[in-house]
């Protein structure tokens, strides 16, 4: 790839250098070019927001410490300071990079240089570059993580806001039985009214919905040395294959600094974090911790197991059945896509939409009803019913 090609496809910015030029004059009266020298540059105006002290000294040391409610919400605060300073740095990186992409790109230098000298350093800024945005990503991923850690712990927190409330409420009124109802009656329509609270995670779900066994990807697309992370119940996991190449399911956070593990790499069928490398196998036990002595740790894991192209996992506490739905179709029937899209919308219009075959030769030609033909009518076959098994209690 050429110097050109490079600068067009990182579509840097160009920065415009107040300099002076040292020429000279050649025999034939021209002037050429022999040095620049750069002013000192101006403060740039972004230097205020990429200015900000590593917060990480002003924090208290709570190792080893057990933390009430408040002092937890607090802990997941100072996380929040110290992500949003390291996404400062990494794009300030980012921006550096950039400015010596530009200045290896200027003209007046490349008649220094050799094309292969050129080529050396755009192909090593390339890899910093690529590099810097990796950082990115793990940043953005990990300040998703505490968020969602900040808004579960102030739901704590107000839950037990209104504990403590209502205990010194219950105590007021007992310690005054002469109080009349008229009087209370008062009090109630002083007290502020509670605003409705939007934040913090959705209302947890009944732990029965939790004990059956929920499909949650294709097999065709968990390959040995992939990952796919879902969502399930609200909760963070990652699937990927171990090194018998059964499918595995743990926590996507490593336990070390709670990094995603889904934007690491699988190494000999364990999960590798790109934080510190730490290595987990499919039963979230961690085989390999680089540069610190070896100790027993675990994450969380799922039951998990592949049947009839599908990777199946019992997210809950219960002891999975034994059984498991068919998925297979029928006999005479085809599969013609396997497609994942996560859709905002009721499941039961889901539902009444694939129940509508109709459409498919209209909607989907570009997908897995290309090239069919429309039909005069749809009707549906039911399938027989082979066996009823009734038990008496």
């Amino acid at each position: 790839m050429n110097a050109i090609a490079t600068a067009s496809a990182l579509t840097l910015p160009i920065f415009l250098r107040a300099g002076k030029l040292d020429t000279k004059r050649d025999l034939k009266g021209r002037f050429r070019v022999f040095a620049v020298f750069g002013e000192e540059e101006k403060k740039n105006a972004w230097a205020a927001l990429f200015d900000v002290e590593d917060p990480r000294s002003k924090f208290p040391q709570n190792k080893g410490k057990v933390l009430d409610i408040y002092q937890a919400l607090e802990v997941a605060r100072h996380d929040i300071q110290y992500l949003d300073w390291r996404a400062r740095q990494d794009v300030l990186t980012i921006m550096h990079l950039h400015e010596k992409v530009v200045e290896v790109l200027n003209p007046l230098a490349r008649e220094y240089k050799s094309i292969g000298t050129l080529k050396k350093e755009l192909a090593g800024l390339q890899d910093e570059l690529a590099q810097a945005h990796r950082q990115v990503h793990i940043s953005e991923a990990r300040v998703t993580t505490a968020l969602d850690k900040l808004a579960y712990m102030e739901e704590l927190v107000n839950d037990r806001l209104l504990q403590d409330r209502s205990t010194a409420e219950v105590a007021q009124t007992s310690s005054s039985p002469s109080t009349s109802a008229n009087s209370l009656v008062i009090e109630k329509r002083r007290q502020p009214r509670k605003s409705l609270n939007v934040s913090g995670p959705v209302q947890s779900y009944h732990p029965h919905l939790k004990n059956f066994w929920y499909p949650v990807a294709f097999s065709n697309d968990l390959k040995d040395d992939t990952m796919i992370p879902i969502e399930c119940f609200e909760e963070p996991w990652v699937i990927f294959r171990g090194k018998d190449g059964k499918p595995g399911c743990v926590q996507n956070t490593c336990a070390h600094r709670a990094c995603p593990l889904h934007l690491g790499s699988v190494n000999e069928g364990r999960i590798q974090c790109p934080y510190h490398g730490w290595e987990y196998t499919t039963d979230g036990k961690c085989e390999k911790m680089p540069s610190t002595q070896q100790l027993n740790v675990k994450i969380k894991s799922v039951p998990c197991f592949e049947r009839e192209g599908m990777i199946w996992i019992w997210p809950g506490n219960d002891p999975p059945t034994a059984t498991l739905p068919s998925l297979l179709p029928p006999s005479g029937f085809e599969i013609h896509a396997e497609i994942v899209m996560e859709l905002p919308i009721e499941h039961g219009l889901l539902l009444d939409n694939l129940l509508d075959l109709a459409h498919a030769p209209f909607t989907h030609t570009s997908t897995f009803a290309k090239g069919w033909s429309v039909p005069r009518f749809v009707w549906f076959i039911p399938l027989k019913l082979k066996a009823i098994v009734i038990q008496k209690g």
